[in-house]
């Protein structure tokens, strides 16, 4: 098994594992309001579109270039300044599972929210080229997903 094969295989666990926390997602939102919501809202909407692709490249759906862009472009359309727009000082706290290190590392969240765009525009750019190199583009895009999860949300 190649080394990118591994790689997608492990990104593609973590994403399942985390769509199946989807009763923690919904808790979670309880109570939720304003731009605490605004922004559950969205991640949880990017949360769909990952699960989609997962499922295409885990052979689960059929394979489909168009879906595959489509996806790619409306996860570029949520990230950036779509992201950092919601996250405003002082809308850390439960029940939001933002950590503090957001605010506290600001441009690290910026340039984190960035890749994730710039990867969603590069899997859209590939996903005329079939399901090998849309796959690898997926690896990374799921990849800058679960960077930016790991240093920005709390548990």
């Amino acid at each position: 098994m190649s080394r990118s094969l591994i790689a997608v295989t492990l990104v593609l666990v973590a994403i399942l594992a985390y769509g199946l926390q989807g009763g923690a997602v919904v808790e979670a939102h309880s109570g939720a309001t304003g731009v605490v919501k605004e922004r559950m809202d969205l991640m949880k909407a990017l949360g769909g579109e990952l699960k989609a692709l997962a499922q295409m490249f885990k052979g689960e759906t059929e394979f489909d270039p168009v879906v595959v862009e489509a996806k790619a472009r409306a996860i570029e359309a949520r990230a950036s300044s779509a992201i950092t727009s919601l996250f405003p000082d002082g809308s850390g706290g439960a029940p939001s599972k933002a950590s503090a290190e957001i605010w506290s590392h600001w441009p690290e969240f910026e340039a984190k929210a960035d890749e994730l765009g710039t990867q969603a525009s590069a899997l859209a750019a590939v996903a005329d080229a079939g399901p090998d190199a849309a796959r690898r583009a997926f690896g990374k895009l799921a990849g800058a997903c679960k960077s930016c999860h790991q240093d920005f949300e709390d548990d």
